[in-house]
């Protein structure tokens, strides 16, 4: 390989790296699949083989489950500097394009693996197992097209439970979980401009906390951005995006959707190699659209069809700063307008503050700290994303995220209010009961390597979580609005282990122990009481 191609393979690796940090970092009012959370985690827990939407944040995310890849997604940008490494040393290149073919065969048993609800409306769960046989394929495309890098992903998996009574991930078609995952992102580095695209898709089943049942959710985030150099020391920076989720197959998420779209533009001037100014432009949009949303636990009524949006402009001043390339602090002022639609009597709108801190710093190769906090766009409060990274021995990593995220709700919640420190029903309408969902967690996840071939995991995590009515339209009496707490889980808490033994580099022998905060059980007069839930699996998973 000559030098300039050497060259060429390590802006290949430091423009991916730099997409999926733009991603996560660029736009903290979109929540972006591959930012961690308990939710994502838990939905994510019975999903088996890779999920390459999840690609262009390795090293920022907690594995999900271990049915994956053992070594993790395909493509990460450790295995692309691995190729790099092989091609230096005279390899032959692979083919852009890589297979990954797999089957699980195993069993699981669950304290909540059957469930019934009698007359009454009282739910109660057994113990159950099952076999399982769990089939997925991964199909990958990577390779640089002149001035182009081009990747592109597509994966699916299946997992079928041989018990007909055990309910691995819902009832009924939910039974016997089946996801997908897509990906596509694209960079071009001219000598005046660089452009770069990431779009990421997913579908699957399992426990929304979020609406606390089991639904199928598809999810799609994209991004684009563009930036152009006027002269040594000006540019112009451009970017959009748009993510939608949408739910479905439950009482309380028959076909509800949430979307985000925003699009922003900034003149850059580097006043020196570590000092930039800029002055960020944007507008953009978040929306709700539930349809025959349940109003009431237990209720046939309904809502029907309910549309709510936010719509906002914004401008921002930025100052960047680079010390010593370890750490990069930024910080952004401004002010943003606020308006709403199909909300009675919006609060939180018209002109408020803007502001983003943002703060980089990695002490060593082996520690690495990112922190962003704001409050711009339609934010009701300030919204949270820090990562820490450790690896003190190639055999041991450690990270740890803490976030505080905020979007509409993807389910209309019961309207109550309080009153003299007690919680009663408040009689509004399907329009003024807009809602946000405010989300806090913490998760953790530790990575040991024992001998050559057995790694052990541990996942922790722990969210809570908040509806925020967006209406000032109250029944009399006053106070503030509140969730109901029987319709959602308050706090949830999740734990997981696992222990895979590499047998062959083509079969695996894998062992999982989860457990969590549990099902809601509802009972008589819509009082819930929850009971916490484990389950256990061993597999054995082949792999080509």
């Amino acid at each position: 390989m000559s030098f300039a191609q050497r060259i060429r393979a390590k802006q290949r690796l430091f423009f991916s790296a730099l997409m999926a940090f733009s991603a996560i970092l660029s736009v903290p009012h979109l929540p972006a699949q591959g930012i961690p959370t308990v939710q994502q985690n838990q939905f994510r827990s019975q999903w088996v083989g890779d999920q390459v939407d999840l690609i262009p944040y390795a090293g920022t995310i907690s594995p999900l489950n271990a049915l994956g890849g053992v070594v993790g997604p395909v493509q990460t940008p450790e295995e692309v500097q691995r190729e790099v490494d092989a091609s230096l040393a005279g390899v032959k290149a692979k083919s852009p394009f890589t297979f990954k073919p797999a089957l699980g065969i195993g069993w699981q048993i669950s304290n909540q693996g059957t469930q019934s609800t009698n007359s009454s409306g009282t739910t109660t769960y057994g113990t159950a197992s099952s076999p399982f046989l769990a089939p997925s394929l991964a199909i990958l495309y990577d390779r640089d097209h002149g001035p182009w890098t081009i990747s592109a992903g597509y994966s699916v998996g299946y997992q079928y439970f041989e018990n007909q009574n055990y309910e691995g991930a819902g009832t009924g078609n939910q039974r016997n979980p089946l996801s997908q995952t897509g990906l596509f992102k694209a960079a071009l580095q001219m000598s005046r401009y660089i452009f770069n695209a990431l779009f990421t898709a997913s579908s699957g089943t399992g426990y929304d906390i979020t609406s606390a049942s089991y639904n199928r959710q598809t999810g799609f985030n994209g991004t684009m951005g563009l930036k152009y150099l006027l002269t040594s020391s000006t540019a112009v920076d451009a970017n959009a995006g748009y993510n939608l989720q949408n739910s479905q197959g439950s009482t309380a998420t028959p076909n509800n959707n949430t979307t985000s779209i925003f699009g922003n533009f900034a003149p850059v001037y580097d006043l020196s190699d570590k000092t930039h100014i800029s002055a960020v432009l944007g507008i953009g949009q978040t929306s709700q659209s539930l349809q025959q949303a349940s109003t009431l636990p237990g209720s046939s009524s309904s809502t029907g069809l309910q549309t709510s949006s936010r719509d906002y402009a914004q401008a921002l001043a930025k100052v960047k700063y680079d010390v010593a390339g370890k750490l990069s602090f930024d910080l952004g002022l401004g002010a943003r307008y606020i308006s709403a639609s199909n909300i009675t009597d919006p609060v939180d709108t018209g002109v408020r503050p803007a502001w983003t801190v943002g703060l980089t710093y990695t002490p060593t190769e082996k520690t690495s700290f990112t922190l962003t906090t704001g409050e711009q766009g339609s934010d009701v409060v300030p919204e949270l994303n820090f990562q820490f990274n450790w690896k003190p021995r190639d055999k041991t990593q450690f990270s740890l995220g803490i976030y505080q995220s905020e979007a509409f709700s993807s389910t209309s919640s019961s309207q109550f209010r309080v009153s003299n420190g007690a919680v009663v029903p408040s009689s509004v309408n399907s329009q003024s009961g807009s809602q946000y969902l405010i989300t806090r967690g913490v998760l953790g996840t530790v990575t040991q390597q024992f001998f050559t071939s057995v790694t052990c995991t541990l996942t922790g995590g722990y969210t809570t979580q908040q509806y925020y009515n967006l209406s000032g339209n109250q029944s009399s009496g006053g106070g503030q609005l509140v969730q109901n707490n029987s319709q959602i889980p308050g706090s949830y808490l999740i734990a997981g282990a696992t222990v895979v033994w590499k047998i062959r580099d083509w079969v695996n022998l894998s062992n999982t122990l989860n457990y969590n905060s549990g099902l809601p059980q509802r009972g008589a007069n819509n009082s819930t009481t929850t009971t916490p839930q484990a389950w256990y699996s061993i597999s054995l998973n082949f792999t080509l």
